[in-house]
């Protein structure tokens, strides 16, 4: 065996690491899943790496969120139309607070209109 024998590539290797190969069967079907079980649903496509594969962020309205491989953007794109859902470029507009909270431990209260006072109308017609 030669000195740079080890670093060669043997016909056949695929060149991308087995997590960097795309999503399977599996990982489309809990990105599905979760789009059906979760309400206030905002998707956020994340670009590869050199160690993992274009993955798609999913973050429910509470701040739960869930992490998957997909094929491309063209996949991610189609999978949020079919089910109505906004995407954004992780890249360009950050993540959102309440996955940060979620991830924290902080729950979000939500306002009821029982919270909000009551509306006080004028009626100043003097102009």
């Amino acid at each position: 065996m030669g000195l740079f024998d080890r670093f060669r590539r043997r016909r056949g290797d695929d060149e991308r690491p087995s997590a960097a190969r795309g999503p399977s069967g599996q990982a489309v079907t809990e990105l599905k899943a979760f789009l059906d079980s979760r309400s206030g649903v905002e998707a956020f496509i994340e670009p590869p790496t050199a160690v993992y594969a274009m993955t798609l962020l999913l973050v429910a309205g509470d701040g739960e969120y869930l992490r998957r491989p997909v094929k491309g953007e063209k996949q991610a794109k189609k999978l949020c139309d079919e089910h109505g859902v906004p995407l954004y470029a992780a890249r360009k507009v950050g993540y959102p607070q309440r996955m940060k909270d979620y991830e924290r431990g902080i729950k979000r209260k939500a306002v009821s209109l029982d919270d909000l006072p009551p509306l006080e109308v004028t009626d100043d017609h003097d102009s």
